[in-house]
């Protein structure tokens, strides 16, 4: 069953090709790898991107999750995933000191991957709006959005701003690999005091760290000659 259809630019050839998008399910595992493995591939510096390891994929195959998958002619271009923790250790709730009933009811954003060949079409922000949805539509038991992103990745970290989503935390994840934990309330918008705002060089983690303790979070990036810059807020009550 198709969830949407659409067209975008096949940007080697600047061909405009016809999309549908649909979930994904456990057969669409080895299309799901092979694309991500790709990504991979063309990264740079690979610590930017942590890919889902074969069980996590399947976990979330299996029931666990959501992925919704963007195909044209047939081939996986674009996919976006959500992972219901539960009691796993890796719960972002843990991270976020909510109680372990409220760390039940959290969701995270895993996958977002694009096929290079069709980026610039907002395939990623066109699959968060619609993943988000199919969510809602399924289920009102989840009310906690999280997710990890690289501060070196700034497309993902412009993404989940988009969303609304706020650095709440940032600290060492994966092996020692430096991580914000974004966040966002499914349930009640989360309001930010303009008057409070503080730019931080996306290269101190640690002048960060201090401003999120004493309860400021990110709530955007600000890109300018001198370089890149956090923008911090406090939060209205």
């Amino acid at each position: 069953m198709h969830i949407f259809q659409g067209e975008v630019v096949h940007q080697p050839t600047q061909r405009v090709t016809h999309v549908t998008a649909r979930k994904l399910v456990g057969d669409d595992y080895f299309i799901i790898s092979k694309l991500q493995q790709e990504l991979v591939n063309d990264l740079s510096d690979k610590e930017t991107f942590q890919p889902l390891t074969e069980d996590e994929l399947k976990y979330i195959l299996e029931g666990s999750g959501l992925i919704i998958g963007v195909f044209s002619e047939n081939e996986l271009i674009a996919c976006r995933s959500l992972l219901y923790p539960g009691e796993n250790y890796d719960n972002l709730g843990r991270d976020l000191d909510l109680s372990y009933e409220e760390q039940m009811k959290v969701v995270h954003q895993e996958l977002s991957l694009v096929h290079k060949n069709y980026r610039g079409n907002g395939l990623q922000q066109t699959l968060a709006k619609v993943i988000m949805q199919e969510l809602k539509g399924s289920s009102t038991y989840f009310t906690h959005l999280c997710c990890t992103v690289s501060p070196m990745n700034i497309p993902s970290l412009k993404d989940k701003f988009n969303q609304q989503m706020v650095i709440m935390d940032v600290k060492e994840k994966y092996e020692g690999y430096l991580r914000y934990i974004f966040y966002k309330h499914l349930n009640h918008d989360m309001t930010v005091d303009l008057n409070t705002y503080v730019y931080i060089s996306i290269d101190k983690p640690n002048r960060q760290k201090d401003f999120l303790a004493s309860g400021y979070v990110g709530v955007g990036l600000n890109q300018t000659d001198e370089g890149t810059w956090v923008v911090f807020g406090k939060l209205i009550e």
